[in-house]
């Protein structure tokens, strides 16, 4: 029999009841679907040594050894009617020296996605929430370093979509589609959301050589810094397809934003042309060119699958927030990467999901890549971001490489940054670039034991003050199973970059120890 307790966290750090709504509703739904629901729960404890646990400006370098226990848990269920996928971790933090600065006693994850298939056909639900650390300012160090809260923050998030399917025959299909959401942060000066939205598209339903769709979307926010604000969206669309592995497609709308606009109109007419290419159930390009009211639209998107390799290249120019960052990060999911590339030796789906899972959590690899790109700002911008990644699986090795290049040009007045930002750096986001490659290899060498390796850097420019930054990291590591169920890693890291806008560098070196047990 197993026994739960629950624990209050510490103040400012508790989670939001909404955030467990896919867990509590995917328990709920799945013993009337005969899901197998499978609970693990695990604990690891880990001693750090750093000379810069705060990551500080040089000459202000405090060393600490950091005592780190950390209890977690997952939770799964799938079968046809649904797909649950939720895990929890608690850190709690020991400090040698605990007159050091910024520091955080403890810290805590959470994710959880849920989608589940209600009534055959007809009614679905999709539900998302998380909870973790992210950077407050492009300008600062970006590093994942649990311990410090330098430029540092608590974001959780939610999302929860009840959506309806009909099918009119072999004429169209509809699907309307309600969504709540929230993302709040531990930050003063970025305000706290909630939005909720609507959207409904109808598309002809047969595989006709001629097609056309029709879509309408409407999103309202509530934002306590930010105020009020609102957006639609409406188009229609043809495609025709040439031949049978080419669509050539075509769409026009209208946009409409009320945001406090810098200059110019917040809506307009809408246009693109494009096409779509896949000649195998492995390969897709899509390429579209358009215009919408704040000047050229364009996007780009190609995927290539081998039994070896995944490969993901992407552009896209579109109006964002960082809520909606938070929310839906316009990112490559590196859990999806994995989950194909494992896929050959791991051809049980639930398997696959455990092996992924102990992958990720032992390299220490992000949910999304590239990582660390979004930061708090309650302005309204256009997001042109360019990100290209490749996983290559070899006999013992595994690499991931990734790149991005993100400009964010801001559309709404700078007045709602200035709680964040300060009277002295007012315009810091007006016009930002983001800059960075990352690669991760690990390498089997044996049975039980790993080599890894983890490399990140990035450049950060603000084009509006002449701010440059950079920030680089080594992860250098090895891990070995003991048993089943017990785990350990020695880890070597160095950090190296901005302190803060300043201009002010730092370094960290460290060295950490890990065991892990699954209970």
């Amino acid at each position: 029999m197993t026994t739960t307790t629950a624990e209050r966290l510490p103040h400012g750090r508790r989670l939001s009841r909404r955030a467990w709504l896919p867990v509590l509703v995917g328990l709920a739904i799945a013993p009337g679907s005969r899901a197998e629901i499978t609970f693990t729960p695990s604990v690891s404890l880990r001693e750090t040594w750093s000379d810069n646990v705060s990551l500080a400006p040089s000459g202000l370098e405090r060393s600490n050894f950091i005592t780190e226990l950390a209890p977690a848990f997952s939770v799964a269920a799938n079968n046809k009617r649904v797909q649950l996928a939720a895990n929890y971790q608690f850190q709690k933090f020991f400090y040698s020296n605990k007159d050091a600065p910024n520091l955080r006693d403890s810290s805590s994850e959470a994710q959880a996605n849920l989608k589940a298939n209600i009534v055959d056909e007809l009614l679905f639900l999709d539900a998302v929430a998380s909870r973790g650390q992210q950077a407050v300012s492009a300008f600062g160090p970006l590093a994942d370093a649990p311990y410090t809260t330098n430029n540092r923050t608590d974001v959780s998030t939610w999302r929860i979509s009840p959506y309806l399917t009909h099918r009119f025959g072999s004429f169209a299909s509809m699907q309307a589609r309600y969504t709540r959401d929230s993302v709040k942060s531990g930050r003063d000066g970025f305000g706290n959301s909630q939005g909720q939205s609507v959207d409904v598209s109808l598309a002809d339903a047969g595989a006709r050589r001629i097609g056309w769709n029709l879509a309408y979307a409407r999103q309202g926010l509530k934002d306590a810094v930010g105020g009020d604000s609102s957006s639609s969206n409406v188009q229609a669309g043809l495609s025709w397809r040439v031949l049978s592995p080419l669509t050539l497609t075509a769409t026009a709308g209208y946009d409409e934003f009320d945001y406090d606009s810098i200059g110019g109109s917040t809506r307009g007419k809408s246009w693109n042309v494009g096409y779509h290419y896949a000649p195998s159930a492995r390969t897709s390009l899509s390429m579209s060119y358009g215009h919408r009211y704040f000047g050229k639209s364009r996007s780009l998107s190609a995927v290539h699958r081998s039994r070896q390799a995944t490969w993901n290249i992407s552009y896209d120019e579109s109006v964002t927030t960082s809520r909606s960052q938070f929310l839906l990060p316009a990112a490559v999911d590196t859990a999806s990467m994995l989950n194909n590339l494992f896929t050959p030796n791991y051809p049980d789906p639930e398997l696959r999901r455990k092996a992924v899972e102990a992958y990720m959590r032992t390299a220490g690899l992000p949910s999304t890549l590239p990582n660390n790109i979004n930061y708090l700002s309650n302005r309204y911008m256009l997001q042109q971001q360019f990100s290209a990644s490749v996983g290559i699986t070899g006999v013992r090795t595994l690499l991931l490489l990734s790149l991005y290049d993100t400009r964010r040009n801001a559309l709404s007045l700078q007045q709602v940054d200035s709680p964040l930002l300060g009277s002295n750096l007012t315009n810091l986001n007006d016009n930002t670039r983001q800059r960075g490659v990352g690669a991760n290899l690990s390498y089997r060498l044996s049975s039980r034991a790993n080599a890894f390796m983890q490399l990140d850097a990035s450049h950060s420019t603000s084009l509006s003050t002449g701010i440059e930054q950079d920030n680089r990291s080594l992860r250098l590591g090895v891990n070995r199973q003991f048993q089943r169920r017990l785990n350990s890693t020695l880890e070597l890291r160095r950090l190296q970059g901005s302190a803060d806008a300043a201009g002010r560098s730092f370094t960290e070196n460290s060295i950490s120890a890990t065991l892990s047990m699954t209970l």
